[in-house]
């Protein structure tokens, strides 16, 4: 599966629906003095959303700390241009002329600019905002939403609230996983498969932005089964982070209510948090969620 559709789907993928329909668990039991939240985010969402899920942005005020999955730093930005480009290799040499026509014009016509600009940049930044670009596209509601991106929206209230925030991983640790998983090489190809898979493949029922504003859990967990073709992309995404992340979180439940707010599909699935969270002998519970969608746009 393409790397950068799989990250995607896993911004908006929950819990199957027989784990609840909601996007926000309370986590309370084996010692906590005090109720945990956790939140599943879908990382391209706006923070105008959080005026229809008042019940969400509820526990986040009342929360004594806040975890995210990264706290960025702007002094570390360069960090996002060594690791996103690529020093010695080019995009127009990494396929044959016709392909790259045909991801020229595709960028272009969704992006409105020309690839040309970006050809050092390494070939699964420009696939993720392909992909980013059609989920928009797809689905009317998501444009609606304005603001800032949520998970940012919940770090900078924090520190306007003057919360205990935490990090669960440094950017360099995610621009790591993102960015250098797969060689150069192997990007450029899955670049042009998603744009001719694109040409060629029609939608499928719901988008996974409008399966992800109902809570339709059974709908994005299914579509995320069609759409997985191999579980190495899915442990090292997925398994292995949730699995380093638990001791953080516990630490941080310990001492304070926490709202935990990390992108929505590292709570499904047998080494999803829910699933984790349990097996370590917590009570994990959803809490009704329903979006008023009419008041949302601004």
């Amino acid at each position: 599966m393409h790397l950068s559709r799989l990250f995607l789907l896993l911004t908006c993928l929950l819990a199957t629906g027989a784990q609840g329909q909601s996007l926000l668990w309370e986590v309370s039991g084996n010692g906590l003095t005090k109720p945990s939240y956790l939140f599943g985010t879908y990382h391209i969402l706006r923070d105008s959303y959080l005026q229809g899920d008042t019940l969400t942005w509820s526990y986040f005020k009342r929360a004594e700390g806040v975890v995210v999955e990264m706290v960025f730093d702007s002094t570390e930005v360069n960090k996002v241009a060594q690791y996103g480009t690529m020093a010695d290799k080019n995009l127009i040499h990494l396929i044959n002329a016709s392909d790259y026509k045909l991801v020229a014009d595709e960028f272009n016509a969704m992006t409105g600019q020309e690839l040309s600009f970006y050809n050092q940049i390494k070939p699964i930044i420009i696939a993720t905002a392909l992909s980013v670009a059609y989920a928009r596209k797809q689905s009317d509601t998501l444009t609606r939403f304005t603001g800032q991106p949520i998970d940012m929206y919940f770090v900078n209230q924090a520190k306007l609230r003057r919360k205990p925030l935490l990090g669960l991983e440094t950017l360099e640790e995610q621009l790591k996983l993102l960015y250098d998983r797969q060689p150069v090489e192997q990007q450029a190809q899955q670049l042009v498969r998603l744009v001719k898979r694109k040409s060629y493949e029609k939608p499928k029922g719901p988008s996974l932005t409008d399966l992800y504003l109902k809570a339709d859990l059974e709908g994005m967990w299914n579509l995320f089964q069609r759409e997985s073709e191999s579980s190495s992309d899915l442990y090292a995404l997925i398994d292995d982070r949730n699995m380093r992340w638990m001791g953080q979180l516990r630490l941080a439940m310990a001492g304070r209510s926490t709202f935990i707010a990390v992108g929505a599909g590292h709570l499904p699935g047998p080494n999803g948090l829910l699933n984790l969270l349990r097996e370590a002998g917590f009570s994990v519970r959803p809490l009704t969620n329903k979006v008023a969608f009419a008041q949302t746009a601004r």
